[in-house]
């Protein structure tokens, strides 16, 4: 008979056999940051692409793709108009691993896509210091086919590790 005691060690040691070894392991994050929006809890993921050997893909280094949160949690594609017109980005100025990142949405607040601690990480201005973006947050009103932006909140880690935001009011 299972004592308590026994009972979690044994359910322990199971599981670490159910993970291959490099599933044990950390791995670097591909995940740049997130962007959430107020009218459900979906959100669209942006995240770089690199190959087997940790390096970027020079042809595609940056991917966005919903996450159907307010769903079942399913990976979806951007369609077309959410690339061009919200969601979407372009890339410029290529050099040793990284990029500059613009979204376009908001194509005048570049980002800057470095390597970082084995992972890429995006850096920006948040409220007047350099940052590491983790989220975006836009907040919208009404509009059946084009809501009415409140605001968006921008947040990340400055170079302490401290939490950075600034909330932006279109004019």
């Amino acid at each position: 008979m299972l004592t308590r005691r026994a009972l979690p060690a044994l359910l322990a040691a199971g599981a670490a056999q159910l993970l291959a070894p490099s599933e044990l392991r950390a791995l670097p994050s591909r995940e740049l940051f997130t962007l959430g929006r107020s009218k459900n809890a979906n959100v669209v993921k942006y995240a770089v692409r690199t190959g087997r050997d940790g390096q970027l893909d020079a042809a595609d280094p940056v991917e966005a793709y919903w996450l159907m949160l307010a769903e079942d949690g399913r990976r979806e594609e951007l369609t077309w108009t959410e690339r061009r017109l919200a969601y979407g980005f372009s890339i410029s100025d290529p050099k040793h691993g990284g990029f500059t990142l613009h979204l376009a949405a908001c194509s005048e607040r570049a980002l800057r896509v470095r390597p970082a601690n084995g992972g890429y990480h995006a850096e920006l201005e948040i409220a007047g210091q350099t940052a590491t973006l983790r989220r975006i947050f836009v907040r919208t009103e009404g509009g059946l086919l084009i809501p009415h932006v409140r605001y968006v909140e921008i947040s990340g880690l400055d170079a302490a590790g401290r939490i950075v935001s600034e909330r932006i009011t279109p004019r």
